[in-house]
């Protein structure tokens, strides 16, 4: 073909614009109708830069000046090209005077680099293969139709997201009309490509922005393999796993994983997608050997690349599997893919990676450290077994353990747990989890049943101690996060744990630790925090801490080999929702108003809250107060509370949906009272058929509240009481008590203990070994009864309740000093 002096235009298509075989309409830069590239400038090294609305149609212009034979250019790209006549129409934005030839291509065009805006930078998805990323086998050259174009409309068309595309996706794909120009790059055994025979850089590492990349690729080799099914598969499959390698090898332009030894951004590392291959069509027909071929390697991508696989094969094939060996007719014209097939694959794309059951990172996700949608680096919800989350660093069980569903009954924590029989049984990961010598956080829920020896709930070892123990301190009877000094017998023990009696067994508690890498001239790190349930109980120090990148990290106690089949330090419980992160959270992060907790806790975590200001409702919504006979709601309370109910000290109660505290383990009450005469009389109670659980009560012979329970359902009952000094019980004034129990533990001395607080000050203490407890007796207010349907109370209350509070757990001095 011959120009002259003539201008040409072209539509480009690589950024997903849907084309027809009319005219295009010329896209208007910012507020320039047309860009003209100034004289004497190499358009290659001096780009143009447009500002480009998503799905546009781009179109291009250019004078040719003189006589011209020929067109370089990507012949076979399918993009269609209009020629005026002799005459500059370069600035001709109608486009009017051009008419569409015979000829396709890319004439002058090497390239169109798609960027994102800085202030929003999502990067670019690079589509790299055979004819399924280019649409050059599609069914007619007048509706030239990529991967790309179907990608960004089902984007746009997608109900879960925002009708925009989000991010670049790019073309390159390669030419697959000959079965010798695009098969699988040189398997180099390098992570980087080492010459120019390998396309990655010029296709993949080249383009603008680059942060995820599709490979579908893989069906030429076959169709070249002469070799047995098993052969030919094994070959391609190698040469994906290198592709794989070599691309996850690359970070990305904005996503680098450190700035010296401090973690800037996760998931920075280029991600990878590797689609499984569609059946051969009549273009390139299989033999049957290589059809098995293609079988056997779309049935192992699932296990060569764990939540890394799109089924594309599945998407076009007539039965939906990868396996089939046809594709589906509505996907062919002429027995060459047509626009449906692309949009099948498109669909597919965008539903596999919407599902983190199938795909573990989204496309373009980078996430800053720093921020408070924390990605952790692993993440084991141990509900039915020991599944990283992120698929690449699996639990095996040794010994005796347990899956179970009784987990933390928290909000977006897993219903189930695993537990520990505290002798054979405990978790090990595949490989180390955390580098202990940098920055990082661990996270978990923990429940200890018995603390009769030392134990360890989560550890990551070294030859002779380990890296960090997250455990329970027998001594202190609380929680604690311990490292090492050395890995000798010499090393000393950091360690990081709250007040004595903290540690509350028989209940879940949610732990988190955090740890800063020492800097040389920097005071402020090498530190150790933990916290407890959102409060920050300890800190400690650690200048020299240890690490050994062979050991795993185990759940349920510690090891120091990682073939050991029976841990130390064994955990006697169960643990839930585990998730290690390779930085150190700050405190906002990880305080009371971030952590996940049970449904309807609030700070210091309450079971239950009833405010008692207008009604009986609970906070949590699980147990509401229900008043009988004269209980009234009024707007006299305590100094910053809103309201409270009143008794008559007769006939009016508040009862309890349910029973709103387990007795038999280790819990706290905390009530706000004003008596308005001197009786013996019970402001809040839960009871049994013979007494009551316990008693929050005003002690009339000594003019004193008291705590007291019992220790059994008879006659013969003893009332164990912990109470004030006598006349210590003010009449007519708001008072604040707080009463615990620390349930018995066989073996503990210090456990079974009773305590009562007045406006934050300990006024008593009392033990019972054997609590009582009747599921099905409600909590009350105002009085005590031995029925759930009894209508009258007995000890009525002649006075008023605020803000009464129930914990499954025993409060430390320190958390009923700051309730008060």
């Amino acid at each position: 073909m011959t120009f002259d002096a003539a201008s040409v235009a072209l539509q480009d298509t690589t950024a997903g614009g849907a084309t027809t075989a009319a005219a295009p309409t010329p896209l208007t830069f910012g507020n320039q109708a047309s860009v003209t590239i100034p004289a004497g400038a190499d358009a290659t090294s001096d780009p143009v830069t447009l500002v480009v609305a998503q799905q546009a149609t781009v179109l291009v212009s250019l004078q040719v000046h003189s006589s011209v034979t020929a067109l370089p250019g990507h012949a076979t790209a399918q993009t269609p090209v209009w020629i005026s006549g002799p005459a500059n129409r370069t600035l001709d934005t109608s486009a009017a005077n051009y008419t569409q030839t015979t000829f396709t291509g890319l004439p002058y065009l090497t390239g169109i680099d798609v960027t994102t805006p800085t202030s929003a930078p999502t990067g670019s998805v690079v589509l790299y293969g055979d004819q399924n990323i280019n649409g050059d086998t599609a069914g007619t050259s007048n509706s030239p139709y990529h991967l790309s174009d179907a990608i960004t409309n089902a984007l746009v068309s997608d109900t879960n997201g925002d009708n925009s595309v989000d991010y670049g996706v790019l073309n390159a794909g390669t030419n697959s009309t000959s079965l010798n120009s695009n098969l699988l790059p040189q398997i180099t055994y390098s992570d980087r490509p080492v010459n120019a025979l390998n396309p990655l850089d010029r296709n993949v590492l080249a383009q603008g922005n680059v942060r995820t990349v599709l490979v579908s690729t893989g069906a030429t080799d076959l169709l070249n393999c002469t070799g047995t099914a098993d052969a030919c598969a094994k070959s391609v499959e190698s040469g994906l796993t290198s592709l794989n390698s070599q691309l996850s090898s690359y970070t990305t332009d904005d996503g680098q994983p450190y700035d010296g030894h401090e973690a800037v951004t996760e998931n920075s590392n280029i991600t990878v997608y590797v689609t499984t291959i569609p059946p051969f069509t009549a273009a390139h027909p299989g033999t049957a050997a290589q059809e098995a071929a293609r079988e056997q390697v779309n049935d192992d991508l699932p296990g060569l690349f764990s939540y890394q696989v799109i089924d594309f094969a599945a998407a076009v094939s007539t039965d939906g599997t990868a396996t089939s060996s046809t594709v589906k007719a509505a996907d062919l014209t002429n027995g060459n893919p047509s626009s449906t097939y692309y949009d099948d694959l498109a669909a597919r794309y965008l539903r596999d990676t919407n599902n983190p059951d199938t795909i573990d990172i989204a496309p373009n996700l980078i996430v800053p450290v720093a921020t408070g949608s924390d990605t952790p680096d692993n993440e084991w919800e141990l509900a039915a077994d020991g599944t990283d989350q992120r698929g690449d660093n699996p639990f095996t069980a040794i010994g005796s353990t347990t899956s179970n569903a009784a987990g933390p009954d928290a909000v977006n924590a897993p219903a189930a747990a695993t537990s520990f029989d505290g002798s054979t049984g405990f978790l090990e990961s595949d490989h180390t989890a955390v580098n202990t010598l940098a920055d990082y956080t661990v996270s978990a829920w923990v429940k200890l049943d018995s603390a009769t020896g030392p134990a360890t709930a989560i550890c990551e070892g070294t030859s002779q101690h380990q890296a960090f123990y997250l455990g329970y301190d027998r001594g202190n009877q609380g929680w604690m996060f311990q490292t090492t000094t050395t890995n000798d017998d010499s090393s000393d023990f950091p360690t990081a744990e709250g007040d004595a009696g903290t540690g509350a067994l028989g209940t879940w508690t949610h732990l988190l630790v955090t740890y800063t890498a020492p800097v040389d001239g920097d005071d402020s790190t090498g530190v150790m925090s933990i916290y407890q349930n959102g409060t920050l109980m300890g800190t400690a120090t650690n200048l020299t801490p240890q690490y050994d990148s062979s050991m795993p990290l185990t759940i349920g106690g510690c090891v120091n080999d990682p073939a050991a089949t029976s841990p130390y330090n064994a955990f006697p419980g169960s643990v839930s929702d585990v998730q290690v992160y390779p930085y150190a959270m700050p405190a906002s992060d990880a305080d009371a108003g971030s952590v996940i907790v049970p449904s309807g806790w609030q700070n210091g975590m309450p079971e239950d809250d009833w405010k008692l200001a207008a009604d009986g409702t609970d906070t949590a919504s699980l147990n509401p107060l229900t008043p009988t006979g004269s209980a009234s709601f009024g707007t006299d309370a305590p100094s910053g509370m809103s309201g409270s109910v009143a008794f008559d000290g007769s006939t009016g109660f508040l009862k309890s949906k349910q029973s709103a505290v387990n007795t038999l383990g280790d819990y706290t009450v905390s009530a706000w009272v004003k008596i308005n005469s001197a009786l013996g009389t019970t402001a809040v109670c839960q009871g049994t058929t013979q007494h009551q659980a316990f008693y929050l009560s005003y002690d009339k012979p000594s003019a004193a509240w008291m705590f007291q329970t019992t220790t059994t359902n008879d006659e013969n009952s003893d009332f164990p009481t912990a109470e004030g000094d006598p006349n210590s019980g003010p009449i007519g004034t708001w008072t604040h008590l707080v009463a615990t129990f620390r349930a018995p533990v066989p073996g503990g001395t210090t456990t079974g203990n009773m305590a009562l607080y007045q406006n934050g000050t300990l006024i008593g203490t009392a033990t019972n070994l054997s609590p009582q407890y009747d599921s099905s007796m409600p909590l009350t207010i105002g009085g005590c009864i031995n029925s759930a349907s009894a209508t009258t109370p007995y000890l009525a209350f002649p006075g008023s309740v605020s803000d009464v509070h129930v914990y499954p757990r025993t409060l430390s001095a320190t958390e009923v000093s700051a309730l008060h």
